[in-house]
Formats: C-alpha cells, structure tokens, sequence
C-alpha cells in the first residue's frame, strides 16, 4: 500500500489541516477496540483503546480503516494482532499515518 502521506495535502511534513481531514474522512459508527503497542509510551503490555472508525475516499485506501486519538490519524492493522497481558485477548495494533491541525 503506498504512503498515504503522498496522498494528503499537508501543512508540513507530517500535518494536514483540519480541512483536508475533513474532506477526505468520514467518521463511521463502528468502534475498534486496539492498541498502540507500547509507541505511545505507555501501552508496553498491550493494553487498548477504543474509538471510532474512519473511511477515506482517497483511491486506494477505500477498504482501509483509521482511528482518530487527539490530533493523530492512525491504519487500523487488523493483520497485526497484538495480546493484551491483562485479559490475553488480542486487538489490532495501529501504524501512525498523519496529524490533524487543530484549527
């Protein structure tokens, strides 16, 4: 799958403006349980989030899932099953893809 960065208009490097989020996104009322897999510097363990799922109409990513968590857009890697310690049940890890301005 190619970089979806190419594929945004961005702010910098790594940001897009809110409005490109706006237009290439689209909040779904499903939920994913997943975790971040220790990158955010505290799920180490495995521990999980939830949050909805977002589309894209962007060609090549139309069967691709995303979460939102503050400012960051993250790939859903359902591939990439990651077990909780805690509970050892097993959630989708996420890849960072791009940040969202907040204004």
């Amino acid at each position: 799958m190619k970089d979806i960065r190419t594929a945004l208009t961005k702010i910098d490097e790594l940001t897009i403006a809110k409005a490109t989020f706006e237009e290439h996104f689209t909040k779904t009322a499903e939920k994913a349980t997943f975790t971040f897999n220790g990158w955010d510097g505290k799920s180490y363990d495995g521990e999980t989030r939830t949050a909805y799922i977002y589309t894209t109409n962007l060609p090549g990513f139309e069967n691709a899932k995303f979460i939102k968590v503050g400012k960051g857009v993250h790939f859903l890697c359902e591939d990439y099953q990651v077990e909780e310690k805690a509970t050892g049940e097993k959630h989708p890890s996420t890849w960072w893809a791009v940040d969202v301005a907040r204004v």
